[in-house]
């Protein structure tokens, strides 16, 4: 008879089997117009560190931003449009606060989104979560990449661990 050590193993190996055996998104894009895709047609693309450039139009002084998301860019970037857009969530982020102080100042402005790098997220057999660490990787040893960014983000622990703890298992 299985010990719980084996089952819990065994239950992981098929979550991680079947999580890498789906297949990938064959679109990078599902914009109306492949011109405006804020991320050059690849805003379906999902574990990645990003990066906004707020660019000021009246003395074009720019300030960035490094963020990353497990889920498709997109839906990233409309929870960033919604923050820009409800003054309720001006605090979501850095960004959403610097957005406001332009905004709050009447200064025109305008934001470019790039991808920096793909990753993976948060793995039970490593123990590790390299979406996560890029992130960081790039705070602290690019900090012309993120200007915006609050170093307080560096300590706080990886959120993308949570789902795979067991006590989340039952409600699926």
């Amino acid at each position: 008879m299985a010990n719980m050590d084996q089952i819990i193993s065994a239950h992981n190996k098929y979550i991680l089997t079947k999580q890498n055996l789906q297949p990938a998104t064959q679109n990078n894009c599902n914009c109306r117009t492949q011109s405006q895709c804020p991320l050059q047609g690849n805003c379906l693309t999902n574990n990645i560190v990003y990066q906004a450039t707020v660019t000021r139009h009246d003395n074009h002084k720019e300030e960035t931003y490094i963020g990353l998301t497990e889920n498709t860019f997109k839906t990233r970037y409309n929870a960033h449009k919604s923050s820009f857009k409800h003054k309720d969530k001006r605090n979501a982020t850095a960004l959403s606060e610097h957005i406001w102080k332009l905004k709050d100042s009447n200064v025109e402005h305008s934001v470019k989104w790039k991808l920096i790098n793909k990753a993976r997220a948060y793995s039970t057999s490593s123990k590790a979560c390299n979406l996560c660490l890029e992130e960081k990787f790039f705070i602290i040893l690019k900090p012309s990449l993120a200007t915006l960014n609050k170093r307080n983000q560096l300590i706080s622990p990886c959120r993308h661990r949570n789902k795979h703890l067991l006590c989340n298992y039952s409600n699926r």
